[in-house]
């Protein structure tokens, strides 16, 4: 799938990113065709897609922590699933993680 086509032939087109060209929503971007070798202009606008999940942890719940994976075991961190809360682990559950490895 292309990003646009061109104004001029219709044929599609990627938009060249090279050096960040063409992520800026201010103003007119230049670029020509590859297949007509006509240049035109493009401007940008960035769209924000949000998906909502459940933290029961946040609503009188439980987190629900687990450890992270780290390749230094004392770097270790518990995290929760839910709202990606981290901590540090708990003496019992350092012993526990250090047992599983």
């Amino acid at each position: 799938m292309s990003d646009i086509n061109c104004p001029y032939c219709g044929e599609p087109q990627d938009i060249n990113h090279d050096d960040g060209r063409g992520y800026s929503e201010d103003g007119f971007h230049e670029q020509q065709c590859n297949m007509c070798e006509k240049n035109f202009v493009f401007t940008t606008s960035i769209s924000y897609h949000y998906e909502a999940e459940k933290a029961d942890c946040l609503n009188d719940g439980e987190h629900n922590y687990k450890a992270t994976t780290t390749i230094l075991i004392e770097y270790t961190k518990m995290r929760c699933t839910m709202c990606d809360e981290q901590r540090t682990p708990t003496e019992k559950e350092m012993e526990e993680i250090l047992k599983s490895k």
